[in-house]
């Protein structure tokens, strides 16, 4: 018979292993599953929320010829708004 701190154990680790497989979700941008994903969740963000250093590296990942999609969402975004600069924009993901 198994003990009961081993039973606990056994729970935990299982559902450490369940939660570790599932997609990485943020309250402003969402759930990052893919470049888009993270292109979107940038724009957004971008828009209306400061630079999630978090979503950025993960959308690393998704990096390709056009950079990295979360950090190329931000810039997009924060341009999108009347009177900011491209370095206004750059310099907030510092």
């Amino acid at each position: 018979m198994i003990s009961r701190a081993k039973t606990i154990s056994l729970l935990v680790a299982i559902i450490i292993s369940a939660i570790s497989a599932l997609p990485i979700a943020f309250a402003s941008t969402g759930v990052l599953e893919n470049a888009q994903d993270c292109y979107d969740a940038g724009y957004q963000d971008g828009r209306d929320s400061p630079f999630e250093g978090r979503a950025n590296d993960i959308c690393r990942q998704f990096t390709d010829d056009q950079g990295n999609p979360y950090y190329s969402g931000f810039v997009y975004g924060c341009m999108s708004i009347t009177g900011n600069t491209m370095d206004d924009c750059e310099s907030s993901t510092d």
